[in-house]
């Protein structure tokens, strides 16, 4: 279907308003303005040109819609060497300010309270290290009370209005977190494996931003991504506790992970309200517009939210399978990287894909650097072969067959990976061995 625009053409004696279509190169309407604005026929080295009312001329060559032409414009129909000059830049001064205040990402309030509050969280951390290290103070009761207060002042100020004051107890208490769940595994009661100390910085990570963020500003996607953030890294630490061996602890707490991957969109729909707001529809109540947006809007915070959950359980199991000694867990930890890489393909968000990305990599890398049975030579060429695969990816831009053809692969590979996920799990827990000294 064509779209036509609406134009005020002035002529030297007469005005007419026309509607040409948008699509059409504007030059072979000239001999039809002749006629409508009774313009004498020049020279052939005086020919007519449209120009705007800033001066600029137009190509007659070129359609409306190409350059940019807006509805109920003024033209003027003028001999080119009658023209006006085209319009300069006088002062670069007012130029460079112009611009300098339409750019994204400028330095704002804003960028300086997440400046502070990094800031903060670092200092933090370092001062808890310190304090860990620290010989004439109890580190468990200091840094716990500490992380303790941290968490309560965010909440309650959070809820009462004091929304800077939260945001920086809440960086207070992101800095905490490592050094608290180092000296709790270092405790002799406890004695957490390196698995579980790093999941543990996740649980306590997770628990300040969903009491934070969540429950003390009021950010119900800050909240539900802290949830499961939370009972992702608690179930391997939960599980080691009720008995069963680390290994089996990882591999549950992974294959969780991926399970969870594979809902998220499910999840922020769900956590965020917008299923309801369908079933409200569906049951012929209509909803306000300005509720779906903002419904909508928090769906993908949520989704983000709880992307950035899934990412870091999925790293720290991940790294501990690839780099077992056991060739079961090796697998585990091989089919986790490969779901999680091809699950990137359903998140809409560029921070979504980037963040699963990241935890995929961190999981392959860290557990072959750490692999005790992979010689070194082996490791450099996988290594050598993923940069090879990473320059291809991004240097290459396939056509839409060839990404239709990728995504099938995509599917094929995170079809097969889920599917093998249980077998490989119970191969973990030695099921097959078991069975094959039953029957032998």
């Amino acid at each position: 279907m064509t779209d036509y625009t609406r134009l005020t053409i002035v002529g030297t004696a007469r005005k007419a308003e026309m509607v040409v279509p948008a699509d059409e190169p504007i030059g072979g309407l000239i001999p039809r303005l002749m006629e409508l604005l009774d313009e004498r026929p020049g020279a052939v080295s005086r020919p007519l040109t449209l120009v705007r009312s800033t001066g600029e001329q137009l190509d007659t060559s070129l359609s409306v819609a190409e350059q940019r032409i807006v509805d109920g414009e003024l033209l003027r129909l003028l001999r080119e060497d009658a023209a006006p000059p085209p319009p300069e830049v006088a002062d670069v001064t007012d130029v460079l300010a112009e611009s300098l205040a339409s750019r994204p990402g400028l330095w704002t309030r804003r960028s300086r309270t997440a400046t502070a509050a990094v800031a903060i969280g670092l200092l933090s951390l370092a001062l808890s290290t310190v304090l860990a290290r620290a010989s004439d103070v109890d580190p468990v009761g200091t840094l716990a009370i500490v992380y303790g207060l941290a968490v309560v002042v965010a909440l309650v100020s959070g809820r009462f209005g004091g929304r800077w004051l939260a945001v920086a107890a809440t960086s207070v208490a992101l800095g905490c977190a490592a050094p608290l769940a180092v000296v709790l595994g270092a405790v002799p009661a406890l004695e957490l494996p390196p698995v579980d100390v790093a999941l543990a910085v996740i649980v306590l990570a997770w628990v300040a931003l969903a009491l934070g963020a969540g429950a003390g500003l009021g950010s119900r996607s800050a909240w539900w991504g802290g949830v499961l953030g939370v009972v992702l890294g608690a179930v391997p630490i939960v599980l080691r506790s009720l008995g069963v061996a680390d290994a089996g602890a990882v591999g549950v707490g992974a294959v969780l992970a991926v399970v969870v991957c594979g809902l998220l969109p499910w999840f922020a729909m769900s956590a965020s309200g917008l299923t309801g707001l369908d079933d409200q529809v569906v049951d012929g109540r209509r909803g306000r517009r300005d509720e779906v947006l903002l419904t909508v809007g928090d769906a993908y915070r949520t989704l983000t939210w709880s992307t950035f959950a899934v990412a870091g359980p999925v790293a720290v199991t991940a790294v501990a399978s690839v780099g077992s000694a056991d060739l079961w867990q090796v697998g585990l930890g091989v089919a986790v990287v490969l779901v999680v890489a091809a699950r990137t393909r359903a998140l809409p968000i560029a921070a979504q894909g980037w963040v699963l990305w990241a935890a995929a990599l961190l999981g392959l890398l860290g557990g072959l650097l750490v692999q005790p049975l992979a010689p070194a030579w082996l490791v450099v060429v996988l290594f050598a072969a993923g940069v090879v695969v990473a320059v291809v990816a991004g240097g290459v831009d396939p056509v839409a067959h060839q990404r239709a053809s990728l995504r099938r692969v995509g599917n094929l590979v995170e079809s097969l990976g889920v599917v093998a996920l249980l077998p490989v799990l119970l191969g973990v827990f030695g099921v097959y061995a078991d069975l094959l000294g039953a029957f032998s």
